[in-house]
């Protein structure tokens, strides 16, 4: 049942923090929405780079019919070099963020266990996967929370000599798939999926500029010696990481978030080694970047 032109009235839009992101409430992800509804979400989105919307019970289906209102479902990456002890179905777009195993200890999702650093997905293709989507299926009692900071405040607060030195310079963005911590030596470039980006990218739905960096991912400056750009790179996550330019969330089965990896990095908290923790990712195809 399509959503009614009047069912935009009921949208709740409410902010989760004052940097990044806004929680949507009053729509049932399974019901096909109205057009001006969806225009309403993108908008939303594109304002505050994450949303939020709780209490969903989705199939692979509903998240897949979602994800279609924000772009074209992307397709999964592999590494010029497999390592991996899991090798997702690449004809599969939808994949497991798990640390559960099957009866034989063999992992059943990616990106197990364990803290993960801020990153953004994809930056280390020449078209980053715009959006996406992680749907809470298994939460632990404790510790797995997500954090989100803000690219568009840490470009908005650069010193202005520094956004002059850094304005036109390119970074290399690039990730190691069996690890959640950074691996950026040189002489394993070929082995690693890579990519010189621009700094500064422009997000083609507001015209903002944002910081296009991170611990994680971010190697190297173009232009700048070696410990020129780690010092530089070190100061730019520090303000990327300023704890009032992030969102920390708590989940609950049936959340559902999707971000702008334009705009947003994302990170992850431990949780007990006991406890298991599921969610459900899509990604949404994007753009050259400029």
């Amino acid at each position: 049942m399509a959503t009614s032109r009047e069912d935009i009235s009921t949208l709740k839009i409410t902010p989760l923090s004052p940097a990044i992101g806004v929680e949507i409430g009053g729509i049932d992800l399974r019901q096909e929405l109205h057009p001006d509804t969806i225009a309403e979400i993108r908008l939303a989105w594109c304002d505050h780079s994450i949303m939020l919307i709780r209490g969903q019970d989705l199939t692979e289906a509903d998240q897949f019919r979602f994800a279609r209102t924000l772009g074209t479902i992307a397709p999964r990456s592999r590494p010029p070099v497999e390592k991996r002890d899991y090798v997702p179905d690449p004809d599969n777009p939808m994949h497991l963020v798990t640390d559960r195993v099957d009866e034989k200890g063999r992992r059943l999702g990616s990106l197990g266990h364990g803290e993960m650093w801020f990153h953004t997905d994809k930056c280390y293709e020449e078209r980053p996967h715009r959006a996406s989507l992680l749907y809470a299926l298994e939460i632990p009692s404790s510790g797995g929370e997500t954090k989100f900071a803000s690219l568009y405040c840490a470009y908005d607060r650069l010193p202005a000599s520094l956004k002059e030195k850094l304005e036109g310079r390119r970074v290399l963005q690039i990730y190691d798939f069996t690890t959640t911590e950074p691996a950026v030596t040189d002489d394993r470039l070929e082995e690693l999926m890579h990519y010189w980006q621009p700094i500064f990218v422009t997000n083609p739905d507001t015209g903002r500029r944002a910081l296009y960096a991170s611990r994680l991912m971010s190697a190297r400056i173009e232009g700048m010696e070696e410990p020129e750009s780690r010092d530089v790179l070190a100061a730019l996550c520090d303000l990327i990481e300023a704890p009032d330019n992030i969102y920390e969330h708590s989940w609950r089965p049936g959340d559902l978030i999707v971000w702008d990896n334009l705009s947003t990095l994302h990170a992850r908290n431990d949780w007990p080694a006991d406890e298991r923790r599921t969610l459900r990712r899509c990604t949404v195809e994007g753009e050259t970047l400029y």
